[in-house]
């Protein structure tokens, strides 16, 4: 019995660590810079890990960047939304957080 109550319990918390994992969506429209590697236009699904910026496309195929984050005091971003400049992204507002991601050059 304590066995299987101590099982149910490391369940419940690994699930709740995968929760927590939060991904964003986004749509390049054009081949696009993030720092130095580029990516093609489609969509793609972000998840942050450590100080990596992990871009997955429709293919599961992966890209990993450095970035550097920036944790705000104001207001919540609303939307999940990129400042670039020409061809290539400078920063990534997540959508229900104060972070920024900043992409160097």
């Amino acid at each position: 019995m304590k066995k299987s109550l101590l099982f149910v319990g490391l369940l419940t918390f690994s699930s709740m660590i995968f929760a927590a994992a939060k991904s964003y969506t986004l749509t390049i429209t054009t081949p696009t810079k993030v720092g130095t590697t580029q990516l093609a236009k489609g969509s793609y699904t972000l998840h942050m890990e450590g100080d990596k910026a992990i871009f997955t496309d429709a293919k599961s195929k992966t890209v990993s960047v450095p970035v550097k984050l920036e944790t705000g005091t104001g207001k919540k971003f609303e939307f999940t939304s990129v400042e670039s400049s020409g061809d290539a992204i400078k920063s990534i507002h997540l959508a229900g957080s104060t972070t920024t991601v900043e992409f160097g050059d």
